[in-house]
């Protein structure tokens, strides 16, 4: 990715360059293809991004399936560090409104690491008419030019944690990346909420055997979207050990870490899918972020519509988060009130769609 940057880059800087006398260096080859002037797609990343198997990748493949079936040409950026990803922004943004031809280009930015920067250049593209901007994981609309997409995790957590305090001696742990991003705690906090709220339906006996608990990756910093193997191994075997029987990973690529090494190892703990659906034995349910849906639909709108809305906030009610059961995986739950089977009930339709709901008038009230 970085050699199509820097091949992109060269190619700028020669058509621009001049000799001390003004004559322009590069002369076009009657014979040569002429440049393509389909619209051009830009996707810059946090540092190290792509390769989550989770939010980035779902960009990635979203923007690519949006590209093949539009006609765009596409570019997209994961750097080594921040400070890279600073610098390939301030050159895109430089291209972008300098650009003196036709062709239409929008860039996305995937995450809020790069706030500062964004908002306090973003009006330069006014310059062009043909630049776009889309910033991602932002409730907080631009001034100026650029449009942001803000998808609320709240209400599919909420749902997520609504189902497991039904399951029959559950003892939960929520694992955040960190305490700094908003995403992250806001997620904790609506699957925390849905929890609450279905012990209050239990038992006073039922409920004392269903616990849940939360830890972070990184208890100081912004990090805790990755883990060393040897790190992840450590932590099951010590969550093992505290009898924990369901894992809830909100930590990025450091959820694949964990799912991949309980599929090989751990038998005896369950895992959701976080953001993507997790199709395996060990996940009874995911909760599931179309960002890829999200990002395909903005790029329609700005390539047909010529404009994106400046600011959207989708979510559980939009059908951009859901939580997806594992059609292999039966959720056996407490005995309802009221219920007059012979046995151990699961989770039915009927009862999900209860929940669900639920968790969609909740988000609106959290949303409010």
């Amino acid at each position: 990715m970085m050699q199509k940057l820097l091949t992109f880059l060269a190619v700028t800087l020669l058509l621009a360059g001049c000799t001390k006398d003004g004559d322009t260096i590069y002369k076009p080859d009657p014979n040569e293809e002429a440049a393509s002037t389909a619209p051009l797609v830009t996707v810059i990343y946090d540092a190290e991004a792509l390769g989550d198997h989770s939010y980035n990748d779902l960009i990635y493949e979203g923007v690519e399936r949006t590209a093949l079936a539009l006609g765009l040409r596409t570019m997209q950026l994961s750097p080594r560090t921040y400070e890279e990803g600073l610098q390939y922004l301030e050159l895109l943004f430089r291209q972008m409104e300098t650009a003196n031809d036709s062709v239409r280009r929008l860039l996305i930015v995937t995450s809020p690491g790069y706030d500062d920067f964004i908002r306090k250049n973003n009006r330069r593209l006014e310059a062009n008419p043909n630049a776009d901007l889309l910033y991602l994981e932002t409730r907080t609309p631009l001034e100026g030019k650029g449009s942001t997409l803000f998808i609320t995790y709240y209400g599919a957590m909420y749902e997520g944690g609504r189902i497991e305090a039904a399951v029959e001696r559950t003892n939960t742990l929520l694992v955040g990346a960190n305490r700094q991003t908003p995403a992250i705690t806001e997620a904790l906090q609506g699957y925390s909420d849905g929890f609450e709220a279905g012990l209050q339906l239990l038992t006073e006996k039922q409920a004392r055997q269903n616990h849940l608990s939360t830890t972070y990756l990184d208890e100081t910093g912004a990090g805790g979207f990755s883990v060393a193997d040897t790190t992840a191994l450590r932590l099951l075997r010590q969550w093992r050990n505290d009898r924990i029987t369901s894992i809830i990973p909100v930590c990025g690529g450091a959820s694949n870490t964990f799912a991949r090494l309980i599929n090989s190892t751990l038998e005896d703990v369950v895992i959701a899918g976080i953001d993507i659906y997790y199709d395996n034995y060990f996940s009874s349910y995911s909760i599931v972020k179309h960002i890829d849906r999200a990002v395909a639909g903005s790029i329609e709108q700005w390539l047909t519509d010529g404009a994106m809305p400046k600011h959207q906030s989708l979510g559980l009610a939009e059908d951009y988060t859901e939580v997806m059961l594992n059609p292999v995986n039966s959720i056996n739950i407490w005995v309802p009130v009221g219920y007059e089977g012979d046995t151990q009930p699961t989770l039915t339709p009927e009862m999900k769609q209860e929940m669900h709901e639920e968790a969609v008038r909740k988000e609106e009230e959290h949303e409010k």
